[in-house]
């Protein structure tokens, strides 16, 4: 079943008259569906109306007025998509309240279009969903301090290799030598390889937009994906960060894998996760006492470099264990 395509202004307009929605209900729902698509990235209107129950000073508002507003938001173009059920899974009986609001970012395209929907969806327990103070500011995320330390630090790395060395194939010169990560772009071989696999114009365009920025936003692109899904354990995320730095020419050193991993584990405490129901990791903790990850293991990638001697074992496992973590040897 094929998404709805937008409607116009004039048209919109009648819809929202005809349901009864005044201006002033319709700008605090698009805040509020666009809140719940960044806090959650994906939740079913079910959900949704709980959560609006937990709302301080909202405004009063009937089961109805909401199902109606989803229905007329699939006929927008927002930042989020509201999805019939059975328009992301084939064969499932469906009603208005099974209808789901999407982050635009869990969305791609071709075959494996809800690939990450799914992943994340796999990840998501039966916790109850986070309802932070000020709830509306979420519609419009701001950096947060973490977030932007991490960018700064990426964004001063310097690509000073005489070559890169790609996952995939033969070494090549460096054509960024000399240059910082936040000041130029760059496709990887995996990236490089889709856009050769992407025949339609289309489908290139938008997976030139995903791998948009400079390399240094790339990175915490992907990074900040892999947080918010949590498919990805610390040292697998950890290791494709590194892969990459040494695929665009970055020598990175030991004490900048110290404060990339000190960044990196700032950041994971200290943010709303959609796969933790938009809980932050430290609220969690102080919750359950223990509720959170306490342990990571180093996959084969780590210990190639410790093999190699590009990384100090004992030195890293101080540092891990000094953030609150216990390594598995």
């Amino acid at each position: 079943m094929a998404y709805p395509k937008p409607l116009s202004e004039k048209s919109l307009e009648k819809l929202y008259k005809d349901a009864g929605l005044t201006k002033e209900v319709r700008s605090f729902l698009h805040a509020f569906f666009a809140a719940c698509a960044n806090l959650y990235g994906a939740i079913a209107l079910r959900h949704v109306w709980q959560v609006f129950g937990e709302l301080k000073d909202a405004p009063k508002l009937r089961r109805k007025d909401l199902l109606a507003f989803a229905s007329i938001a699939r006929r927008e173009e927002k930042p989020y998509y509201v999805f019939e059920v059975n328009e992301i899974f084939d064969d499932v009986t469906h009603g208005e309240l099974d209808r789901h609001i999407v982050s635009r970012e869990l969305v791609g395209f071709g075959y494996g279009k809800f690939r990450l929907l799914y992943d994340l969806m796999e990840q998501i327990d039966d916790r109850p969903y986070c309802v932070p103070d000020e709830f509306l500011s979420y519609a419009t995320p701001v950096q947060s301090a973490e977030e932007s330390a991490l960018l700064t630090f990426l964004s001063g790395l310097t690509s000073t290799a005489n070559v890169c060395t790609p996952k995939y194939g033969n070494a090549i010169p460096n054509e960024n030598k000399g240059k910082k990560l936040g000041k130029y772009s760059f496709l990887n071989s995996d990236e490089r390889f889709e856009m050769e696999w992407q025949k339609r114009p289309a489908a290139q365009a938008a997976f030139l937009g995903d791998c948009s920025g400079t390399e240094a936003e790339k990175v915490l692109r992907f990074f900040k994906r892999s947080e918010n899904i949590g498919r990805n354990s610390p040292t697998r995320t950890l290791q494709w960060i590194l892969d990459e730095l040494n695929e665009v020419g970055v020598e990175i050193k030991e004490k900048q894998i110290e404060k990339l991993l000190r960044l990196i584990t700032d950041y994971h405490n200290n943010s709303r996760l959609w796969c933790l129901s938009g809980w932050k990791p430290n609220e969690l903790v102080a919750i359950y006492r223990g509720g959170g990850p306490t342990s990571i293991s180093f996959g084969p990638g780590i210990q190639k470099a410790f093999a190699d001697g590009s990384l100090d074992r004992d030195e890293l496992v101080k540092k891990i264990r000094e953030m609150g973590l216990e390594v598995i040897q």
